[in-house]
């Protein structure tokens, strides 16, 4: 910044020298200075020219590496803070939203900072420079170029001003558009198989009015402003001339002066547009700056602890949950009731129960999705290790607690990046080669034309397995004590089921886990099982013995459960 400032102000004294080697010439020529003296003074003025120019390109190009340096840092912030954030805040505002103000707000600040705030603090300087030339010329010019800067200004000022909210608004209308639009777009089969296109597009024509009119708002306030400040500086300009024309008659000043104070004022005017057109992305990286530092001002819910796992036994973890109450909102009632569950180390726990029963909510609070003491109604504490994880960093529970989920999130990258997760978990080839063969996946592996570095559409072009078996991949290589699988095989048909079978077996060997599944089958590799009806654990116990007991839920369950029964809980009275 210092020498983008040093090379700007070089830029400004070039500038400020033309007008006054213009009026050295013109009062040089009248009269009757030598050729080669003017040539001289045309020379130094066009290098003085060219030396401006040349200069300002290098502000701009030194301001635009800061700048973007800066904005890329930014959206690191806002990004990783976005990622804190609970799931339900996340549930609140659509990716698309998020996309504007991680990048779209951003992008507007780094424009801003990139060139225009530069210019605009080059042209108050300039400004500020002919008003202090001017002056010295004649104190009445001078006089008469700072009033009609500072009505200018005020005029810029209070009218755009009042442009800020309407610039915020359209931000924030167009935010609702292109998080629609992102919706629209990501369900586009589903509209097209029920006919909902005509909805769809009535829904962005409304939008996109909205959007109009927002910005139709905003151009209106903004360009009222410059077209009164053009007036102002109009009549300073002639105000300028006349009394330039008044003082060479009396013989207090020169032509050459007045030619000098001439230029001067038509400067003074250039900038000053240039301002009240740049300040239309002032006020957009001010909206921007403002919605940006609402994003980092959300406090997350879940609040990283200071313990970071050093303390913790190496290999399988004990899991508890002491007498868990939990509900996700305030103004709903618990989703969980007094659950009270303890995993010796290595012990395989499998979770039955109706949907909604709170199963997949145990397994949030375990790998801290959610954190309980959210509302008045959580009570109770869950522990790895013997150690609450609202007193573990994040970092420590996710170096050694793995999810899986029957929903696997596959991105537009190689092999080596979805696995690693872009180097969150590095591993060199060999380890690669081993996890994936390790899941079923080695002969896959091998038929790819690039190995690891073959390309991936997301989940297009892959089965549901191989999408499911890479999820097994990526917790295989976190080497994690405890594993939590979330219904991993509940959309796969049987065939691939074994082949996820066999990894989970894998995966699940010599650590501690939570496998919750509507399959009961899923279930016959548990050691123990648990049974969830509105959100209380009814049943509890070995699965041999609830097996073999008549009596027990999960004996009826089982034997009420055929193989093609998509939930064999929902044909059985509680």
């Amino acid at each position: 910044m210092a020498g983008i400032v040093g090379v700007l102000a070089l830029s400004l004294g070039a500038r400020l020298a033309l007008p006054l080697l213009l009026g050295r010439f013109a009062d040089d020529a009248l009269e009757g200075a030598a050729t080669s003296r003017l040539t001289a003074l045309a020379l130094v003025y066009v290098a003085a020219a060219l030396g401006a120019a040349l200069l300002d390109l290098v502000v701009v190009w030194w301001s635009a590496r800061v700048s973007w340096r800066a904005g890329n840092r930014l959206r690191e912030r806002l990004a990783a803070h976005a990622l804190r954030l609970e799931p339900a805040w996340h549930g609140r505002h659509s990716p698309g939203e998020l996309i504007e103000r991680i990048d779209g707000d951003v992008e507007a600040m780094t424009t801003f900072f990139a060139d225009i705030a530069v210019r605009i603090a080059g042209n108050v300087a300039l400004i500020a420079g002919m008003l202090v030339l001017a002056t010295t010329i004649d104190p009445w010019a001078g006089l008469v170029l700072t009033v009609t800067a500072l009505a200018g200004a005020a005029t810029m000022v209070r009218l755009r001003v009042a442009a800020v909210d309407a610039r915020e608004a359209e931000r924030e209308v167009n935010a609702q558009l292109y998080g629609d639009l992102e919706e629209r777009l990501g369900g586009l089969e589903d509209l097209r198989a029920n006919g909902a296109g005509r909805y769809a597009v009535h829904r962005l024509l409304a939008h996109s009015a909205r959007s109009w009119r927002a910005a139709r708002r905003a151009s209106l306030r903004g360009d009222g402003a410059y077209a009164a400040a053009a007036g102002v500086f109009a009549v300073g300009t002639a105000a300028t001339i006349g009394v330039g024309v008044v003082l060479q008659q009396r013989g207090v000043v020169t032509v050459g002066a007045v030619l000098s104070l001439y230029r001067f004022a038509d400067m003074l005017r250039r900038p000053l547009e240039q301002v009240a057109e740049q300040l239309n992305e002032l006020q957009k990286a001010l909206a921007g700056a403002r919605r940006a530092a609402g994003l980092l001002a959300t406090e997350p819910a879940i609040r990283d602890g200071r313990d970071d796992g050093g303390g913790l036994p190496a290999g399988a973890l004990a899991v508890e949950l002491d007498h868990v109450t939990f509900a996700y909102h305030a103004d709903d009632g618990p989703v969980v009731r007094d659950v009270d569950l303890r995993l010796a180390p290595g012990v395989h726990l499998g979770l039955v129960g109706r949907t909604g029963a709170g199963k997949s909510t145990i397994g949030r609070l375990v790998t801290r999705a959610w954190d309980l003491g959210g509302t008045p109604h959580d009570r109770g504490a869950v522990r790895l290790g013997g150690v609450d994880v609202r007193d573990l960093t994040l970092a420590a529970v996710r170096r050694r607690v793995a999810v899986v989920t029957q929903d696997v999130e596959l991105f537009r990258a190689s092999v080596r990046d979805n696995v690693t997760l872009f180097g969150a978990r590095p591993a060199d080839d060999d380890r690669l080669r081993d996890v994936l063969a390790q899941v079923g996946l080695g002969d896959w592996l091998a038929a790819l034309p690039d190995g690891l570095d073959t390309p991936l559409a997301g989940s297009d072009g892959l089965s549901a397995g191989e999408a499911q078996l890479l999820a097994f991949a990526r917790a295989f290589l976190a080497d994690p004590a405890v594993v939590v699988l979330d219904e991993p095989s509940s959309r796969l048909d049987r065939a691939t089921e074994r082949r996820v079978e066999a990894a989970t077996e894998a995966l699940l060997a010599g650590r501690t886990a939570i496998v919750i599944a509507h399959r009961l089958a899923t279930l016959d590799r548990m050691d123990e099982i648990a049974v969830l009806e509105d959100g209380r654990v009814v049943e509890h116990g070995r699965r041999e013995d609830l097996a073999r007991s008549p009596t027990s839920r999960y004996a009826r369950l089982r034997r009420a459960g055929a193989p093609a029964a998509a939930d064999p809980l929902e044909e059985v009275a509680p």
